[in-house]
């Protein structure tokens, strides 16, 4: 088990520096996320909360990002000691201006969760996670942005902890561009 968390923490590390090298153009463009969700376990009468964020680097001058992203919770809504759940991973998405202050946000997360709900006895663990979600938002002034956002989160191997999410995400658009030596 000790190998298998070293594993991650490495691919996370190499998969972080990647992410660096991507940016293309003369300055770095990224974002900064920070989430708030509902979540609606599929076999679970409850709604509970997921926090979290997530962080990406634009390829070049497009719109398109990669990054990492990772959340936790109560699944049910309980208390934090009584249950959890937990998973992140390696986000791919698109950003699109519909208008000035209008933006659509397409992403995909692939990615290792796990969560525990004691009441129930459940404890699962999956190594294959994908969530799929679209965002619609509008601007904040000042590179910040306020987007609703929905997905599917499916945890293979983990059915208890599968189901769709919505929530808001607050977040920062960042980008610092170098001027060229005369």
């Amino acid at each position: 088990m000790k190998k298998m968390k070293q594993f991650l923490l490495y691919k996370l590390i190499f998969l972080f520096l990647s992410v660096s090298a991507f940016s293309a153009d003369d300055g770095f463009r990224g974002k900064v996320g920070f989430d708030i969700k509902g979540f609606k376990a599929n076999l679970q009468p409850n709604i509970g909360w997921l926090v979290g964020g997530r962080w990406g680097g634009y390829f070049g001058t497009s719109q398109v990002y990669m990054g990492l992203a990772a959340y936790f919770g109560a699944p049910t809504g309980l208390s934090i000691n009584q249950e959890k759940i937990y998973y992140g991973g390696l986000t791919l998405g698109v950003d699109h201006s519909l208008s000035k202050s209008v933006v659509f946000e397409a992403s995909l997360l692939l990615g290792y969760g796990e969560g525990q709900m004691r009441q129930f006895n459940f404890n699962e663990r999956s190594h294959y996670v994908v969530e799929s979600g679209l965002g619609l938002g509008f601007g904040l002034g000042g590179g910040w942005r306020m987007i609703l956002a929905g997905s599917y989160l499916h945890m293979a191997n983990a059915k208890n902890f599968s189901g769709p999410t919505f929530g808001l995400r607050f977040q920062l658009r960042t980008s610092a561009s170098r001027k060229p030596n005369d």
